[in-house]
C-alpha cells in the first residue's frame, strides 16, 4: 500500500474520516481497523455504540442537509456506508436515504473542500446476471432491485463529482460482507472486514487515484471478480472465505431456488420488485 495520506486540514496530528452508517453491521466491523489510523466521525440516525477516545458520535439524517453539511465541515475525508436495503424494499421508501442522501453528502463535500471520497457499493448493481458465464470485473450494470438501483445511482453521482470537482473518490462494490460466508454463491464474493478496510485505506490515500471502481472480496477458490484494478493499485487481501465457513454454510444443491443460487445477486434477483 503506498505511504500517502489523506491530507490533513487542521492542527490535528491525524486526519479525520467522516463514517455514515458507523452503527450498522459493516461501519461496526471496521472502526476497529480504521481508527488506529484516523479520527473518526461516527455518523447515523442512532447513536454508534461504544466509542474509542478518537471516535466522535453524530446522530443525524442523511435526507436533512443542513445537519450533514454541519457533520462534514472539517473532516479530510469521507468514507459513506449508510444505506435502506431489503427484498420488499420501495423505491419510494429508498428515496431519502440512497438517492438523496447520497446527493447530500456529495454537495456537503464539495462545499467543504474535502478531497476524499469512499463509497460503499455492492454487487447488487450487476445482481441480474447469470452465474454462469459470468463476466466479472467486465461486467456491464444490471442492478437486481430497488436497492441496486440505488447503488447505480450512487456509483454514476459519485463520477460526476469527482470529474467535475476533483474529488478523489473510490468505489468499492462490496460482494459479501457478512462475519462468514452462508452458501455457495456469497463464498465466491466474500469479504472480511479487514481485507475491507484495506480497500477503504487504499482510497484514502493512494496517490494516483481520481474515480476507481475496486471489489469488496478476499480470497476464495472460485472468485467472481478478479479485482484486477485493486490489485493494480496494492491490494493484498489477507483471508480467504473457504476458512471462514458459516456453521450452517449451504452448498450449490442445499441452496432453494427462493436464494437466487444461478444469480450474482441471489435473493435479490428472483423475487418479484415490490409494487407501488
Amino acid at each position: 500500500m503506498s505511504t500517502a495520506r489523506v491530507a490533513r486540514r487542521g492542527p490535528n496530528p491525524r486526519p479525520t474520516l467522516l463514517v455514515t452508517g458507523a452503527a450498522g453491521r459493516v461501519g461496526s466491523a471496521l472502526r476497529p481497523h480504521l481508527r488506529g489510523a484516523y479520527d473518526l466521525r461516527l455518523h447515523d440516525r442512532v447513536p454508534a455504540p461504544d466509542p474509542a477516545p478518537n471516535e466522535t458520535v453524530v446522530v443525524g439524517e442523511l435526507a436533512e442537509y443542513d445537519s450533514l453539511r454541519e457533520a462534514v465541515r472539517g473532516v479530510d475525508a469521507v468514507l459513506h456506508l449508510a444505506c435502506v436495503h431489503g427484498f420488499d424494499l420501495r423505491f419510494e421508501d429508498s428515496l431519502d436515504t440512497n438517492f438523496r442522501g447520497v446527493i447530500n453528502l456529495l454537495d456537503a463535500a464539495r462545499e467543504h473542500g474535502v478531497r476524499r471520497f469512499v463509497y460503499a457499493s455492492s454487487h447488487h448493481v450487476l445482481g441480474l446476471h447469470g452465474l454462469e458465464g459470468f463476466a466479472g470485473d467486465d461486467a456491464e450494470l444490471a442492478p437486481d432491485a430497488v436497492y441496486g438501483l440505488g447503488k447505480a445511482f450512487g456509483e454514476i453521482a459519485c463520477r460526476t463529482y469527482a470529474q467535475r470537482y476533483q474529488i478523489a473518490t473510490t468505489v468499492i462494490r462490496i460482494g459479501n460482507a457478512d462475519p462468514r460466508p452462508g452458501d455457495a454463491r456469497t463464498l465466491r464474493m466474500w469479504t472480511s472486514a479487514r481485507d475491507l478496510a484495506q480497500l477503504v485505506r487504499l482510497g484514502l490515500e493512494h496517490p494516483a487515484i481520481a474515480y476507481e471502481v475496486v471489489y469488496g472480496v478476499s480470497l476464495t477458490d472460485h472468485p467472481l471478480f478478479a479485482n484486477r484494478r485493486a490489485v493494480e493499485l496494492g491490494y493484498r487481501p489477507q483471508d480467504r472465505a473457504e476458512d471462514n465457513l458459516a456453521d450452517d454454510f449451504q452448498d450449490y444443491e442445499q441452496m432453494p431456488p427462493e436464494r437466487g443460487r444461478d444469480h450474482v445477486g441471489g435473493g435479490y434477483a428472483v423475487v418479484d420488485l415490490p409494487r407501488r
